[in-house]
């Protein structure tokens, strides 16, 4: 009778290495992901209100954009715009090439874009719950019709964000995909820059969905969830303009960075598609597949 090898010393380091990563990107992706992304519609739609006024609102630290100790307003500005400032350093500081190269030195590649969502929910969380509401009044939609109307539209632009989060391979932007190669011993590497995949991050759906109306359907998605709304307060309109104007900046260099990873075809792309509003196609540029073929 044959007898079972005993497993080596890398063979059980690599063992733990694949359960640690699973719980890691698990707990990350189940809990972190989809918990901050829920915390966040109510954050910043008020939705907490019931919640906050009730016998409950101590028992978690509930925040929402219009809710909370109210300083005086030019503290209250500096406070929210420096909170803006550390979200946005962070989102663009950690997605810039040369952090990433030193950051895989550290992080296992693996884990580095499950490691960026941990730092990008705690820049977030820092965030809702430094916030400081500046409750003066700009508009406020009282019509039964339209208040309810202008809700259902912001939260649609949440609905927008995950959908073109899908369309571009969700698992991948959220890590799972990584610690899934990792797991089954594919390891995760960068599609070749003369090749890309439609359906790879970092290049955009050029034949069908959202992708093919607009360059950063995700963005708009944003914006319409923090631009509609039926009431807005100065604390409000502060929040949307700074992170609108972080995503135009962030647009520049990104729609910069994939010209010069992909050519000509991405700047083809960025001619012929809208920036962030769905729109009509300019004209219909010939795909990668369909070049190669000519």
């Amino acid at each position: 009778m044959s007898q079972l090898l005993e497993p080596s010393v890398d063979d059980i380091k690599l063992r733990r290495r694949k359960i640690f990563a699973f719980l890691y990107g698990s707990f990350i992706y189940i809990i972190g992901v989809w918990g901050i992304l829920l915390y966040t519609v109510g954050f910043v739609g008020n939705y907490f209100g019931p919640i906050i006024n009730s016998r409950f609102g101590n028992v978690f630290p509930w925040k929402s954009i219009d809710m909370g100790t109210v300083e005086p307003f030019w503290t209250a500005l500096a406070i929210n715009v420096g909170l803006l400032f550390i979200l946005g350093l962070q989102h663009s500081g950690m997605a810039r090439p040369t952090f990433k190269n030193w950051w895989t030195k550290i992080v296992p590649k693996h884990l580095e874009r499950s490691t960026y969502i941990v730092v990008a929910i705690a820049a977030l969380a820092l965030l809702q719950w430094q916030w400081r509401p500046i409750p003066n009044v700009i508009w406020n939609v009282e019509d039964p019709f339209w208040r309810p109307a202008l809700a259902w539209i912001s939260f649609g632009g949440w609905l927008t964000v995950l959908y073109a989060t899908i369309l571009v391979g969700h698992w991948k932007v959220f890590g799972v995909d990584q610690v899934i190669d990792f797991l089954e011993d594919r390891p995760y590497t960068k599609a070749p820059q003369t090749t890309p995949e439609y359906y790879k991050v970092g290049w955009p759906i050029t034949i069908k969905g959202l992708w093919y109306y607009s360059r950063h359907p995700d963005f708009l998605g944003f914006i319409v969830a923090f631009w509609v709304t039926p009431a807005m307060t100065v604390g409000h309109l502060v929040f949307a303009i700074g992170l609108t104007i972080y995503i135009m900046i962030g647009i520049y260099f990104l729609e910069r960075n994939l010209i010069k990873l992909w050519g000509p075809d991405y700047a083809e792309y960025v001619k012929t598609r809208s920036k962030i509003i769905p729109w009509f196609v300019r004209q219909r540029p010939i795909s990668l597949s369909q070049s190669k073929t000519d």
